[in-house]
């Protein structure tokens, strides 16, 4: 069995040029493969493992797992270590299950491999794929390796396409597929597509509407929120268990576009209306009202 490393006492020191061979294990698992069993994380790891047994020369390093990051960019967090890592000096080897954990798109994936790679003089070993940079005998790297990563990003964008015509039929049959719920709702517990209405969110959302219909303004509205005590919509959540991560909840204070989001907000009538962003080059941005998918009373309304 390979050698494994303890990441911080490798740390310490510049690793030991006689310490030929120091592998990153990189693990990728995308949204769209979680219900694939052949390339789970679990599956991953034990075909480099037993690819590791019959190479007890490599000394691991680390591994590095990106859960949930698409392979059609390379912004992902584990990867993105995996980087410093090698510009660090601790890494001349990545190891994969294959040529699609390291991504889908043809371009970037080349760079890294007939680019980024070599200049660093770091091996790239995709072990399903029978891939060895090392390897001098494998005259048709050059031929099939840029087949395979358009293999790889004609798969993903096929995928991309089905996951996005699956999730605008879930949403004209009323089911809701946003992340975080609006203030006021969380999701079911044995349906996450459904909206129940929040007791707690829900009085604070009534009383906003009161005062903005007694013709309070939204500076007047914030002011008031936040005189009498009450956390904003991102600590609630936090509280709730909803939110998880501390730079996502803000300073705990009212502010005049979160007020403003709900106040016209169409959920609080118990219709949902959704569709109002789309992915564009891997990049969400704002989408037409053309885009926009309305279904009337899917859910208990507040109002």
């Amino acid at each position: 069995m390979a050698r494994t490393s303890r990441k911080a006492q490798v740390k310490d020191t510049q690793p030991e040029k006689d310490l030929t061979v120091r592998a990153a294990l990189y693990i990728r698992l995308s949204v769209e493969d979680k219900h694939t069993r052949t390339i789970s994380i679990e599956t991953q790891m034990l075909i480099l493992e037993r690819f590791l047994e019959k190479h007890p020369d490599i000394f691991v390093y680390d591994k590095y797992i990106d859960n949930g990051a698409t392979g059609t960019n390379f912004h992902r967090p584990a990867f993105q270590q995996m980087l410093l890592d090698i510009e660090a000096g601790y890494i001349n080897c990545v190891i994969v299950k294959d040529l699609s954990r390291l991504g889908r798109n043809t371009i970037d994936t080349g760079y890294y491999i007939e680019q980024y790679f070599p200049v660093r003089k770091v091996r790239f070993i995709a072990v399903t794929d029978q891939y060895d940079s090392a390897d001098p005998s494998d005259i048709h790297a050059g031929i099939i390796l840029p087949l395979k990563n358009m293999i790889n990003e004609a798969y993903a964008l096929d995928i991309g396409r089905k996951i996005k015509a699956q999730q605008r039929q879930a949403m004209k049959d009323g089911e809701y597929v946003g992340g975080r719920t609006p203030y006021g709702y969380i999701k079911a517990k044995n349906n996450c597509h459904q909206l129940i209405v929040d007791p707690v969110a829900a009085s604070v959302v009534k009383q906003m509407f009161e005062w903005a219909s007694e013709g309070d303004g939204i500076n007047t509205i914030v002011r008031k929120l936040n005189e009498s005590g009450v956390i904003s919509p991102s600590h609630y959540k936090k509280e709730i268990g909803q939110i998880t991560h501390e730079n996502l909840i803000g300073s705990g204070k009212w502010q005049t576009w979160t007020v403003a989001k709900i106040l016209r907000c169409e959920t609080y009538t118990g219709d949902l209306v959704q569709g109002h962003s789309k992915t564009v080059d891997h990049q969400q941005m704002k989408a037409g009202s053309d885009n926009l998918i309305t279904v009337c009373d899917t859910h208990e309304a507040i109002l």
